[in-house]
């Protein structure tokens, strides 16, 4: 039984821990180096030479621009009014003393515009405007930014060769707040090297049989011997295809997510069944069923998802026929005195018979009860 239980979770857990892994990986690796970065200080921009300049999470002092040639907007789907939240802005790569220096471009929040348009116009006049200081990230411009940039140059002459010797196809996707975007990259990494622990130490947990723990405990808390759930687990009637939910005489055993359990079927006190129907915008999308269950290791219910309701039906006439002090059914009156008078809930049938399963082959073994 354990070995198999152990089997079948590392097979159960195997599939979503390789994702994780492999996300985790991702996140982790793609963000590591602007994680680093941010953590040991931006880049200053002007100290990169333009064949440096690539992807790095950078801080700079802008105190020259020639202008604005693209605006990114948001637009509200119910009313069509659109919202400007980004401008590109056209600067230069180096310092003042820079021999070897690019046109490229900057994006920043739309209320930085009047700033720009400003210092645009003082450095088109031959000034220098008081430096603002921007974080962000170097990123390459896609296809449409790389357009509307070279048709701004256009505009001033420049030819294709001029671009392409003059300029790099990348822009600086700038943050106000660099403790706030800048820990976007650092939370990233951190939670890719989190995932990715997280995927090797189930892996690692059902491989060594781990994830059988809580079941282990769940048998030692209920005084039985773990040879007697043995045979009680190879006996059991189950309700699935995979045989993970199944009654025993002794216990109960399902899955809670992909760590085996078991519930003792003589604490148990209520069963009934639970159905849910889904809709989508008024039409119904689909029907879930589901097995409730209610006992003194279990006071605020389980639930075991079934394929159907003549499967949850089937569950609960087991319970009714082979469990005699389980309340087997549903009303408001059940619930109302089980949430309210636990103890005369438990005068209907816990308190009146011997919690010992009954062979439901034998004649007047089952009690009766509405499923």
């Amino acid at each position: 039984m354990f070995e198999e239980l152990k089997k079948r979770t590392l097979k159960g857990t195997l599939a979503w821990s390789i994702i994780l892994i492999l996300v985790g990986l991702g996140l982790a690796g793609w963000n590591a180096m602007d994680a680093f970065q941010i953590v040991t200080g931006y880049t200053d921009f002007a100290s990169l030479e333009p064949d440096k300049i690539s992807n790095q999470v950078v801080k700079v002092e802008l105190a020259d621009n020639f202008g604005c040639y693209l605006e990114e907007y948001s637009k509200n789907t119910r009313t069509n009014a659109t919202t400007t939240t980004d401008y590109y802005y056209v600067i230069w790569t180096g310092d003042d003393e820079s021999t070897d220096w690019r046109y490229m471009s900057i994006k920043v929040p739309a209320r930085y515009g009047s700033q720009l348009d400003t210092m645009a116009m003082t450095t088109a006049e031959g000034g220098t405007s008081t430096p603002i200081t921007f974080y962000g990230k170097i990123k390459k411009l896609d296809s449409e930014e790389m357009y509307y940039f070279k048709d701004y140059l256009e505009d001033f002459g420049w030819t294709d060769a001029d671009i392409e010797e003059g300029t790099l196809p990348y822009y600086i996707d700038s943050f106000a707040i660099p403790s706030l975007y800048g820990g976007f990259y650092v939370i990233l990494f951190v939670g890719g090297v989190v995932l990715l622990i997280y995927g090797i130490v189930r892996i690692a947990s059902a491989a060594s049989g781990g994830a059988l723990k809580k079941l282990h405990k769940d048998i030692a808390d209920a005084g039985f011997t773990e040879a007697s759930i043995e045979s009680d687990y190879r006996s059991a009637k189950f309700f699935d295809k995979k045989g993970t939910l199944r009654v025993g005489r002794l216990m109960t055993y399902y899955t809670a997510g992909s760590i085996p359990r078991a519930i003792p079927n003589n604490k148990m006190m209520w069963a009934y069944q639970n159905t849910v129907t889904h809709r989508t915008n008024g039409v119904k999308t689909g029907t879930t069923y589901n097995v409730m269950v209610y006992g003194e290791t279990a006071p605020k219910g389980l639930t075991f998802a079934v394929a159907n309701e003549a499967v949850a039906q089937d569950m609960l006439n087991h319970f009714n026929a082979t469990l005699p002090w389980v309340v087997v059914g549903y009303s408001d009156e059940l619930k109302k005195l089980y949430n309210k008078d636990r103890t005369q809930f438990l005068q209907l049938r816990y308190n009146t018979c011997e919690h010992t399963a009954v062979d439901p082959a034998q004649e007047g073994s089952g009690a009766d009860g509405q499923a």
